[in-house]
């Protein structure tokens, strides 16, 4: 079940995203919540809790009312989000729109978003979508701290050449973190730790 037509202006679709001058400045989320609802004569959409995740992602709980059936449906919508206050042609918000049945790749929605939605059937995309959701979830809230040794399930490989499994989480000047990796001693930066499939496999004291 996609989302109700959206009561916008369009100005520009490529490539299944959509381009808008129309932004008036009340805030991306509040905006997007607005494009995401409807009500006609054959159905309601509404938007019961929606959050943008750092600019690029927005996220919704979704209640669709089937007017002729009585049918009540909550599932998710997300949103793929690019905004250029400084465009020059003016399109400063683009959005590329997505439900939870087509299995989208973004995965960082909050858990107060996700447990508002229907159950689905097991096996589906969307029951997939939900349980990457809580896994990414699960990886972040156990993120390593510094002294921590993690195994990831496959091995990382760096432009000098070198790869590796293991590694030992070590501060990086005050606030960052670094990561040793244990088969050859080498200090290197790992991007999107979050997202990377992982275990720790022991604590120990950082150097």
């Amino acid at each position: 079940m996609r989302p109700a037509p959206r009561r916008r202006r369009r100005e520009e679709a490529v490539m299944g995203w959509t381009f808008t001058s129309a932004y008036d400045g009340s805030g991306v989320r509040a905006f997007l919540d607005r494009q995401f609802e409807c009500d006609n004569e054959d159905g309601k959409w509404e938007i019961l809790k929606s959050a943008l995740v750092r600019l690029k992602t927005y996220y919704a709980a979704c209640r669709w009312t089937d007017k002729k059936t009585g049918r009540v449906r909550i599932f998710a919508v997300v949103a793929l989000v690019k905004y250029n206050p400084k465009d020059a042609e003016g399109l400063c918000l683009g959005w590329k729109e997505m439900t939870e049945d087509m299995g989208p790749f973004a995965d960082e929605c909050p858990l107060s978003i996700r447990d508002l939605l229907d159950s689905v059937a097991t096996g589906s995309d969307a029951s997939e979508w939900r349980e990457r959701v809580r896994a990414w979830h699960a990886r972040r809230k156990a993120a390593p701290e510094p002294g921590d040794i993690v195994v990831f399930d496959e091995a990382l490989s760096f432009t000098d050449g070198s790869s590796g499994r293991r590694f030992r989480c070590e501060r990086f000047g005050r606030r960052g973190r670094a990561w040793r990796n244990l088969d050859n001693g080498g200090l290197y930066r790992i991007s999107n730790i979050a997202r990377r499939d992982f275990v720790i496999e022991r604590k120990e004291i950082s150097p």
